[in-house]
């Protein structure tokens, strides 16, 4: 359980409620019916005991405030304390740039196409030497038209779909890059074992690789960690403090006007002080919803973006919007599912190309030239798909797919990484080969753009091999 649902764990209390048996009927719907008398009584109790402890932590402050300083109070705690302390201290501030000795940090975001994206038709190997032909006579519905291929200035031969277009300028810019023939060690075609496996950084690893990446980066701010969706992601798995949000306008506290802020503050009273790791929880709950509630307040699309509907790109608008508060994001991620493409991929797989390409355009702008420096956006999916075409128009699960990053902190556009052009010889059962590993590429990011040193603990038996595709 998170620390968000350890205090925001009855936010959906009463919806379960309106649709319980007990409950009446109005409108075709469920209806819990309340005693308005009995409600009012409620409320003037909880603001009474809200008043008391008002009160009390109004003494304690005042004690606080003759010199008992951070020191003095950590001195007095002693070390069964301390644990509970730290996420009271290293707390979200919307004015964390503000604080001047503090360089704000660099910010990866991963983002999983949920369902193995055929990576052949989002990059495409359009050069005869790079084996177009091979693939033609392997997948003739599947090909793209000439036209309807985008070619990469300077990519040696390779193009994209068209649905990239969004993001081409992008390419011009120095902030694009591409990576074939991707897979890792222990990955199948298995859906679940394959995302396990790469999420978790090996296929022998307990957490998630992003979680064992926060351990090395030593502490942050309560938003040092962000999982935009309603699962955190197995990267995430482990005991890093990580936040999991839907939205930021939901990201609040349960309750109505005029009781909400005083339970919030009669809450943080009753734990205060406490070594136990509810009260951690607590601490950092309520710092975290503070924080979101005034990056909210700023909410605002900037620069002329203009986002697509859907929930990809609801999550990118909100991050970019925590970005320019400057709470500290280290680390973030982004799914999107719908990529398993067995009939009919053509429509499906270039449709959501596009839209995936229109939202991040939308984020890229948004954050304008300036904030997106700080920004490294690395995209990637489970594994590719089979080289021949099914008997609907489909693909089957495969090996080899495709990364791309977005961002700042790229050497250049380009296609880097080994390839193999397509030849009955270089298909590995019918597959892409994996030439290039994803975590090759996770691991240089993270170690240009966070300033992670060794990556034995990140992704465990694997030996790096950096294909020059980052900087600091």
């Amino acid at each position: 359980m998170t620390a968000q649902q350890h205090v925001l764990g009855q936010q959906h209390g009463p919806e379960r409620q309106q649709h319980g048996p007990a409950a009446g009927r109005s409108g075709g719907r469920h209806r819990l019916e309340v005693d308005p008398e009995r409600q009012k009584r409620v409320e003037k109790a909880l603001v009474a005991q809200a008043e008391t402890v008002q009160d009390g932590l109004a003494c304690q402050e005042e004690l606080w405030s003759k010199g008992f300083t951070r020191r003095r109070m950590l001195q007095g705690v002693g070390m069964a304390g301390v644990a509970a302390l730290a996420s009271q201290l290293v707390t979200t501030r919307v004015a964390y740039a503000a604080a001047g000795s503090v360089t704000p940090p660099n910010t990866v975001i991963t983002i999983f196409l949920r369902g193995g994206a055929d990576g052949l038709r989002m990059l495409v190997p359009q050069a005869p030497a790079l084996g177009n032909a091979y693939l033609r006579s392997l997948r003739p519905t599947l090909v793209q038209a000439d036209a309807d291929i985008r070619t990469l200035v300077g990519a040696g031969g390779w193009g994209v779909n068209k649905g990239f277009d969004p993001l081409l300028p992008f390419w011009s810019s120095g902030e694009l890059a591409f990576v074939p023939a991707v897979s890792a060690a222990g990955v199948t075609r298995s859906h679940f074992q394959a995302q396990q496996t790469l999420e978790r950084g090996g296929p022998s690893s307990t957490s998630g690789w992003l979680d064992r990446t926060l351990s090395a980066l030593g502490p942050g701010t309560t938003f040092r960690a962000l999982a935009e969706g309603t699962v955190t992601p197995a990267s995430m798995a482990g005991n890093q403090q990580k936040i999991a949000m839907d939205s930021l306008s939901a990201f609040d506290f349960p309750g109505w006007d005029g009781v909400k802020a005083l339970s919030m503050t009669a809450i943080s009273a009753l734990y205060r002080g406490m070594s136990i790791p509810l009260a951690s929880d607590v601490q950092t709950t309520l710092s975290a919803i503070s924080t979101a509630q005034a990056a909210a307040a700023t909410a605002g699309v900037k620069n002329g973006a203009v986002y697509p509907e859907g929930n990809f790109a609801s999550s990118l608008a909100d991050l970019a919007t925590l970005l320019r508060a400057e709470v500290g994001v280290e680390v973030a991620t982004v799914d999107v599912g719908g990529w398993d493409t067995h009939t009919e991929e053509a429509a499906d797989i270039d449709a959501l190309t596009a839209s995936a390409a229109k939202a991040l355009a939308a984020f890229m702008t948004d954050l304008g030239p300036t904030r997106r420096k700080r920004v490294t956006v690395v995209v990637m999916t489970e594994f590719g798909r089979r080289v021949n075409a099914n008997a609907s128009n489909g693909t089957d699960h495969g090996t080899g797919s495709m990364m791309f990053l977005l961002g700042g902190g790229l050497a250049k556009s380009s296609v880097f990484g080994a390839w193999k052009p397509l030849s009955a010889t270089a298909l590995v059962d019918g597959d892409v080969a994996p030439l290039n590993s994803a975590y090759d590429v996770l691991g240089e990011v993270i170690q240009k753009r966070l300033g992670i040193g060794s990556l034995s603990t990140i992704f465990p038996g694997h030996q790096p091999a950096p294909l020059g595709l980052a900087k600091t």
